[in-house]
């Protein structure tokens, strides 16, 4: 038996554990305004599907493929559910609720209804399996689909923390830390999102991956905890 799939089941329910840790903190806050319910959302679903991927590679460590596939399949729901809460928070923080950002929501919802299609049509196009994991490979088109919905997401990250950034210089303090830092926790996420969706590595790598994964995890759960008003962080609400 392959006893190192053991230790990227248990990076991958870590995510989970933190990612939902982060989830109760930050329902712990009264009146969340509708960005921050975003973000809640973003690490829920970012929990469920942590939770799903350790559960696929047991199901691989224990030597039944079909059920390994199966849940690849339910994972990867979950997966884009995640990308239109990480665009939702970062348009809501940046713009507010208007028509763009409803525009931009639509589309970026749309892009993953058609890579859920393609995915079921077209099937995983191949599986690489090692001592460490198994990885399906997305069919060309899914990815392809994916794109259109998961590079916005990308390029509100860099933006918003390049504007963090800019402000933090010209005035010399954060104008709003909790934001800036739950924007970067968002970036960590996504600078692995692209290898494990296109399922290029299934060895050693993978428990880097899962490493940025567990930071970002951390970090978001430190956002939801911290009460320091000089940075308007998320307060807990009174009596807590």
């Amino acid at each position: 038996m392959n006893y190192a799939v053991l230790y990227n089941v248990f990076c991958c329910w870590m995510v989970a554990l933190i990612g939902l840790a982060a989830v109760r903190e930050l329902r712990k806050a009264d009146n969340l305004s509708q960005a921050w319910q975003a973000y809640g959302y973003f690490w829920l679903f970012a929990a469920c599907l942590w939770f799903l991927a350790g559960l696929r590679l047991l199901a691989y460590f224990k030597g039944w493929p079909r059920m390994d596939r199966m849940l690849f399949y339910v994972d990867e729901v979950f997966a884009g559910l995640n990308v239109i809460a990480g665009v939702a928070f970062l348009l809501l923080r940046l713009w507010g609720k208007n028509r763009v950002t409803q525009a931009v929501l639509v589309f970026c919802s749309l892009s993953v209804v058609v890579f859920w299609l393609m995915l079921v049509i077209y099937g995983v196009s191949s599986t690489v399996n090692t001592p460490w994991a198994s990885e399906h490979e997305l069919p060309r088109a899914a990815f392809y689909a994916f794109l259109p919905g998961y590079l916005p997401c990308l390029f509100l990250i860099i933006y918003a923390t390049i504007r963090d950034v800019v402000e933090r210089i010209g005035k010399g303090e954060w104008s709003n830390f909790n934001y800036a830092l739950a924007t970067m926790t968002m970036g960590l996420y996504a600078a692995g999102g692209i290898a494990d969706v296109r399922g290029i590595w299934a060895g050693w790598q993978l428990l880097l991956i899962r490493l940025l994964y567990m930071i970002a995890a951390l970090a978001a759960f430190w956002v939801a905890r911290s009460d320091r008003p000089q940075i308007r962080v998320i307060r807990k609400a009174e009596g807590r």
